[in-house]
């Protein structure tokens, strides 16, 4: 018996890199997961190469209806979900005097945003399925921040401070 057997995880930023390493591990482990990003190509790439254990869905984690259609996929085609992983993130490496209001509230919008809105969009789902994991990615920037590093750092001390919550 596989460590995942029977549970069902959404994993966003999934088509890619880390997501796409931790999405080929779940199902590796007996999960079916959902490959959830905006990378639509290389999602349904990695969705085809894992089988009927995976679906893709075009996924923004800045979008509350995204979230909405993508718990309600993951239960119309697997019956539950188990397991969120928020992964989804962006970086830019960039002075503090040459960081504009609108790269800032992108990454912040990504990164922690998007964290709590999937938090909160999988919460009902879990309860429905008694219970669930939720395991939101940080950095190590989340702990002591880095020079040219100013949005990433501060959303990833936001993500490690709403987990403790």
């Amino acid at each position: 018996m596989a460590r995942l057997d029977g549970k069902v995880a959404i994993v966003t930023g999934g088509a890619q890199g880390q997501g796409a390493a931790i999405c080929r591990g779940f199902v590796a482990e007996g999960a079916r997961v959902v490959v959830a990003d905006i990378a639509v190509d290389e999602g349904e790439v990695l969705a085809k190469e894992l089988g009927d254990a995976a679906l893709f869905v075009r996924h923004d984690v800045t979008s509350e209806d995204d979230w909405a259609a993508t718990v309600a996929a993951a239960e119309d085609a697997f019956g539950r979900v188990d397991v969120l992983v928020n992964n989804a993130g962006i970086l830019m490496f960039s002075e503090l005097t040459a960081t504009s209001l609108a790269d800032y509230e992108r990454i912040v919008r990504v990164n922690q945003f998007g964290t709590f809105l999937g938090m909160r969009a999988v919460v009902p789902a879990m309860e429905r399925a008694g219970g669930g994991s939720i395991v939101n990615s940080s950095s190590i920037e989340g702990l002591g921040g880095m020079p040219f590093l100013v949005a990433y750092s501060s959303s990833k001390f936001a993500i490690r401070g709403m987990t403790k919550a």
